[in-house]
């Protein structure tokens, strides 16, 4: 008889599970990443041997990395799809829904508590831990045999089963909405004002993609592209869906972007530090503390950088897989998305007035804050940096200088000058 983990007389927290499964993403990325240390030469040389004995490791680090991988998704998958069917349950039988999910909370704390013992890094975790995700899939069937029951009626006009949404005129009051952004545009700002700022509204927001069938009071935040396939951004296939939700009038779209020359450089030192040094950052600050040390390694290394502007794969060949968007290409998305969205922001004007522009945000989401008296944190990112290296590396110069005159004209397009 499988032992019942203290505490599971009560019904789950499901925001443990979700801050969880969000956490799982850190600890992947932090497998075999050497940890950093103070400046100097004997620190140096720590970090050298250190890093060659991270690659001599790699074959054993990199079937956890995977393993880690499929746990993660599998979890996020199952909180996803218990979400989805408790948000669709009409009319249930209370105490049969309530036994069922205090059977599914029992068993995600057990899955906790085997995800605990992934600090171990041993093998033998593997096993049960598919064990219980097995289990946790088939009682999330369990879930949508009661909801078959449960009295969910179909919604002719709109082709799916309703619950709880209210319609007003065209449109419905509750809407999806999604907030995206090309990498490196400032996305994970507005995430943090969304947070910090929509009262109990946040309680629906995720830091990732889900395509729904109808309306809902979800907010996902993600990077999505609209015509090319690239690295650490959501498919095409997957915004033409978020597409035909705005057009269907039940999910909008809200799109964040910046002069894509910040984001160039952005990208360019966020990809170069990872693959390097296999370090995840949060902002240039963290690898330079000046634009002179910048200037410097820009021009040291203009030919990596020109190498990832043209979007070549040989600057990922350390780090297999697809390739990340050049610049034209990045340009070129940021056009497409500005068209299509229901609400595109710029992350400068954020940087002038956080308030005005985030109660532009409030209105599409329909979220009732009044923000008459707080005061927003501005972005913490510098506007225009682009300038600045401009005028202190030639070779920087000369690139924006000889862009091609599409890519000019789209910037121009979008609200930005090239010089």
């Amino acid at each position: 008889m499988r032992r019942k983990p203290e505490g599971a007389s009560k019904l789950y927290d499901f925001d443990v599970v979700r801050r969880g499964a969000a956490a799982l993403e850190g600890l992947r990325m932090a497998v075999g990443v050497v940890n950093p240390r103070p400046p100097g030469w004997r620190n140096h040389l720590i970090q050298v041997v250190k890093k060659l004995l991270a690659r001599l490791l790699n074959w054993y680090t990199q079937p956890l990395y995977e393993f880690n991988v499929s746990v993660g998704r599998s979890l996020e998958e199952v909180v996803w799809a218990v979400e989805h069917m408790i948000m669709n349950l009409v009319s249930l039988d209370h105490r049969s829904l309530n036994l069922a999910l205090e059977r599914l909370s029992v068993d995600i704390v057990d899955l906790e508590e085997q995800l605990a013992q992934l600090e171990n890094r041993s093998a033998t975790v593997a096993e049960p831990m598919h064990d219980r995700l097995a289990l946790l899939h088939r009682q999330v069937k369990m879930l949508v045999d009661l909801q078959k029951s449960s009295g969910l009626y179909l919604d002719a006009d709109a082709g799916m089963l309703r619950y709880g949404m209210q319609w007003q005129g065209a449109e419905w009051k509750d809407r999806t909405a999604y907030i995206i952004g090309l990498f490196g545009t400032g996305r994970r700002y507005i995430n943090e004002l969304i947070l910090e700022n929509i009262g109990a509204r946040a309680k629906y927001f995720r830091d990732t993609i889900r395509l729904h069938p109808g309306p809902t009071p979800m907010i996902y935040s993600g990077h999505v592209t609209m015509k090319y396939v690239s690295r650490a951004q959501e498919s095409p296939a997957i915004m033409r869906y978020i597409q035909e939700s705005v057009r269907s009038k039940f999910a909008d779209l809200i799109f964040i972007y910046r002069h894509p020359l910040d984001s160039l450089l952005t990208n360019w030192i966020w990809w170069r530090t990872y693959i390097r040094d296999n370090r995840v950052i949060s902002g240039i600050s963290e690898v330079y503390s000046n634009t002179d040390d910048l200037s410097a390694d820009l021009e040291k290394n203009f030919l990596e950088f020109n190498s990832f502007a043209a979007g070549d794969p040989a600057f990922f060949a350390a780090s297999p897989g697809p390739r990340f968007l050049s610049f034209s290409e990045f340009v070129e998305e940021t056009e497409l998305q500005q068209k299509s969205a229901t609400l595109a922001l710029r992350l400068e004007d954020f940087m002038i007035d956080p308030v005005k522009e985030f109660s532009k945000l409030l209105k599409v989401i329909s979220a009732d804050v009044d923000l008459s008296q707080s005061t927003l944190a501005p972005p913490r990112a510098k506007p225009y940096g682009y300038l600045a290296l401009k005028e202190k590396v030639p070779q920087f110069r000369d690139f924006i200088d000889n862009l091609d005159a599409e890519t000019k004209r789209r910037i121009e397009t979008i609200g930005y000058r090239v010089s």
